[in-house]
Formats: structure tokens, C-alpha cells, sequence
């Protein structure tokens, strides 16, 4: 009677510190990425037929999860870092376009068009030619650096995302690993949640960089897809490679891709970081860039266009000629585009070479230096072509900032709702803790009572 009394109690003492230990091991890890909460499962021990039972077992230590709760916190992981990303990368974009400012195209253009004005109004005279000349470099050297900042956007974009695939493949084949761990039936009690808090902590990583699909398999292994494509099944992992094309002015669309590198297979990622950054490689930045090169080219065209229908002196200056361009490709045999796009050294070196005058040249005559300064104020010239531009880029930055705001939200919620039943409540554990010190204290109280019980006996024969 004894010995199964001392039995019984020590089965609830030994399952009271089991207890003891979940509760520490909950409470030290409230803040770790990953930790799924912990219970002790415990059960009645009972020889069959005997109906007084044997004391307390301790079957598992349960991680406390629910999948479908785990899958929304998954996507909205990706969403939110998607969301962020996007609007990080376009409002780099929109600052590579330096507007509106004093220093900016719109302003260097409204400056060379009134400098035009100037010289129609006094053509003989040097000073506005020389002071036309220099505005319409300053236009050129805003052009051309904003097409070198936004390539500089885009080779970094394009930079970073070589090296996120690269982090990448290293966690895909940790989870592969991880997986592998968990398929051995040699893992000591508790190995086995340990790895699979280290594998859920590598699963956010790869939500919020690429987006995955995460699939519970057997014994706490999971397979991960994208876009169906898998990326981890078992203990085998997939490698990535990443590519995109390199552009002076980024205006090729879907040059960017992510493949399988066992079968250049392309893989269609559309979420986290990932996915944000081959959507702005392969959409916004080159709809930037031609927005660059059209401003370039239109206002090369339309310049040129009108210098040409003009006259001016000869760059003897004994005679007169058909206006030459103003603008030019400094890329012998290339087009003019925003990298591109000069100032005529001619002009540079003679401002009177600068076609003010009509059709039957004279030299007072300014009407066509008047009709390029009208094109300011066109409804289908340079400037309000730009500004049609620099407002579908601030409406972009404008919905990618909005987006971000939701995606955050809706994160939230998901990470609230995940947590409300894998997230550790120290409150709640502190609670466990005070039941498991008095079932402990129980456990002990009866075997001290026993050994109380048998030394009077043993001192009453």
C-alpha cells in the first residue's frame, strides 16, 4: 500500500516539475521569433482492472499551434514586406527626378523656354544667346542625372536581389535539413520542438523575403511552394539564380527573372521583398525610364524641329544658313535618349549660330526663336508632357505608401490572431506556474505523509 502510495506521488511530483520546466522554457522564450507555446500533456496511469489507477504520465510536451491561423500570418508577412519594399523603391525612383525643385527639369526647362523669349527679343545681341546656351545645358545635365540616378536605382534594386537570392537558397536548405532532422527517430524528447521553432523562424524569414506556402507534413516536416512551383519537399531543397538585364537608361520591361537553377525553370514570385523588387525591375522602373527618354527625345524633337524651320548667320558669319539642332546625342550613332542627350558643341562654341530668325534670314528678326519659346506653354510640348510623368510617379508613391499602411494593418491582425493561440502570454504561464508549484507541493505533502504514517508504525511494533 505504501510503495504504490510513494509511487503515485512520486508520478505527480516528477509531472509537476515536467511542468515546472514547460512553463520556464515558455517564459524565457515569450520574445523568440518562431517559439510555439508549449503544454505538458499529461494522463492517468491505470493497470487495467484495477480501479484505484497508478499515478500521473507525462505522454508529450505539445506545441500549440493552428494552420490555418499560421498560413494568413504567412501571407500578410509577405504582403506587408512587399507593400514596404515597393514603396521604398519608388520613392527612391521619385527622388532620382529631383521634383519638384528650383534645380529641377521642370525649372530648367521654364528657364530655357524664357531665355528663347529673351533672345527673340533682342537677336542680335550675345549675352541672351550665351545665357540660352547655358540654360539649355543646365536642362541636359538635369536630364542626365536624373537617368543616372534612376539607373543607379535600378542596378542597386537589381544588386540586392542577386544577393537576397543568394540568403535565400542558404534557408531553403536549412529547412530542407531541418526536415531531414525531423524524419530520424533517433531525436531525444524535446529535440524535436526545438526544431521546429527553428524551422518556423526560417519560414517567416522566407515569407516576408519571397512569400512561400508552407504545407505541414509528418512529424513537424513541411514542404514549401511558390506559385506551385516547390521549393522544398523532405529533406531536398531547390537553388535559385537571379538575372536581369543591364540598361544605361532602365526602359526594357520583364528582363528580370528568378529561376531554378537544376532546371531554368522561371519562378513566379509575386510576394515579400522579392517579388517587389522583380516588380519594380521589371514594371515601374522602365515606365520611369521611358517617361526619361520620351521627355528627352520630344524635347530634342521639338526644338530641333522648330530651329530647323529658321535661319541664322553663318558661323563665318558672312551669310546665312538653315538652323542646325540645338540638341544632340554625345553617343556617335546612338539616338538621343535622357543618357545621351547634349548640347551642339557648334552652338556651344558660337551662340549666334542659334536659328532666331524665319525663313528669309535677318538678323532682327526673333519670330523664330519666339515660335520655340511658345512651345512652353504647348499642350502636347516637353513640359507638360514631364509634368503628366512626375504625376503618374507621385500617384504611384502616393498608392504604394497607402498600400504599405494596409498591408502593416492586416499584419497585424494575422500576427494578433497567430499568436492567440501559438504566442506565449507570460501572465498566463505565471498562472501555470502557481498551479504547478501546488500540485508540486501536493506530491511531496503526500509522500511526507506517508513517510510520517510509516514511522509510527514501525515505532508502535
Amino acid at each position: 500500500m505504501s510503495g504504490g502510495s510513494l509511487s503515485i506521488a512520486l508520478s505527480g511530483l516528477d509531472a509537476a516539475q515536467t511542468g515546472l520546466d514547460t512553463v520556464s522554457e515558455n517564459i524565457s522564450n515569450a520574445n523568440t521569433p518562431g517559439y510555439l507555446k508549449e503544454t505538458a500533456s499529461l494522463s492517468n496511469q491505470q493497470t487495467p482492472g484495477d480501479p484505484i489507477g497508478d499515478g500521473v504520465t507525462v505522454t508529450g510536451i505539445l506545441q500549440s499551434s493552428n494552420s490555418f491561423n499560421r498560413q494568413l500570418e504567412l501571407s500578410a508577412n509577405g504582403a506587408q514586406s512587399y507593400a514596404n519594399q515597393m514603396q521604398s523603391l519608388l520613392t527612391s525612383a521619385q527622388n532620382s527626378f529631383n521634383e519638384p525643385s528650383s534645380s529641377g527639369i521642370s525649372e530648367q526647362m521654364n528657364t530655357m523656354y524664357n531665355d528663347f523669349s529673351s533672345v527673340a527679343d533682342n537677336p542680335t545681341q550675345l549675352a541672351p544667346r550665351t545665357q540660352l546656351v547655358a540654360a539649355a545645358q543646365n536642362v541636359v545635365t538635369a536630364i542626365n542625372q536624373a537617368a543616372t540616378n534612376l539607373t543607379a536605382t535600378y542596378n542597386q534594386a537589381a544588386s540586392a536581389a542577386s544577393t537576397l537570392v543568394g540568403t535565400i537558397n542558404s534557408q531553403l536548405q536549412e529547412v530542407a535539413s531541418i526536415n531531414t532532422q525531423l524524419a530520424s527517430t533517433s531525436l531525444t524528447p524535446g529535440a524535436s520542438n526545438t526544431l521546429v521553432d527553428q524551422q518556423n523562424q526560417v519560414i517567416d524569414q522566407l515569407a516576408s523575403e519571397l512569400g512561400v506556402t508552407s504545407i505541414p507534413g509528418n512529424a513537424g516536416q513541411t514542404t514549401l511552394l511558390i506559385g506551385g512551383v516547390a521549393l522544398v519537399q523532405g529533406g531536398s531543397a531547390q537553388q535559385l539564380q537571379f538575372s536581369a538585364a543591364s540598361q544605361s537608361v532602365p526602359d526594357a520591361p520583364n528582363t528580370a527573372q528568378v529561376t531554378l537553377v537544376s532546371s531554368d525553370t522561371q519562378v513566379p514570385v509575386s510576394g515579400g521583398t522579392l517579388g517587389a523588387t522583380l516588380t519594380a525591375l521589371n514594371n515601374n522602373l522602365p515606365s520611369y525610364g521611358t517617361y526619361l527618354n520620351s521627355l528627352a527625345t520630344t524635347l530634342a524633337n521639338n526644338v530641333n524641329g522648330q530651329l530647323a524651320s529658321g535661319t541664322s548667320q553663318t558661323a563665318s558669319g558672312t551669310g546665312s544658313q538653315s538652323g542646325v539642332p540645338l540638341f544632340v546625342s554625345t553617343s556617335a550613332g546612338t539616338a538621343i535618349n535622357a543618357a545621351t542627350l547634349g548640347v551642339n558643341s557648334a552652338i556651344v562654341g558660337n551662340p549666334m549660330l542659334i536659328a532666331a530668325s524665319g525663313l528669309t534670314y535677318d538678323p532682327g528678326d526673333g519670330s523664330n526663336a519666339q515660335a520655340v519659346a511658345n512651345q512652353q506653354t504647348s499642350t502636347t510640348g516637353a513640359i507638360a508632357a514631364w509634368a503628366s510623368s512626375v504625376a503618374q510617379v507621385g500617384l504611384d508613391v502616393q498608392n504604394a505608401t497607402a498600400n504599405a499602411t494596409n498591408a502593416t494593418n492586416a499584419y497585424n491582425q494575422a500576427y494578433s490572431a497567430e499568436q492567440s493561440v501559438s504566442g506565449v502570454s507570460v501572465n498566463s504561464q505565471l498562472v501555470n506556474l502557481v498551479n504547478y508549484q501546488q500540485q508540486y507541493q501536493a506530491a511531496a505533502k503526500v509522500i511526507s505523509t506517508v513517510a510520517t504514517t510509516l514511522q509510527s508504525l514501525i515505532q508502535d511494533v
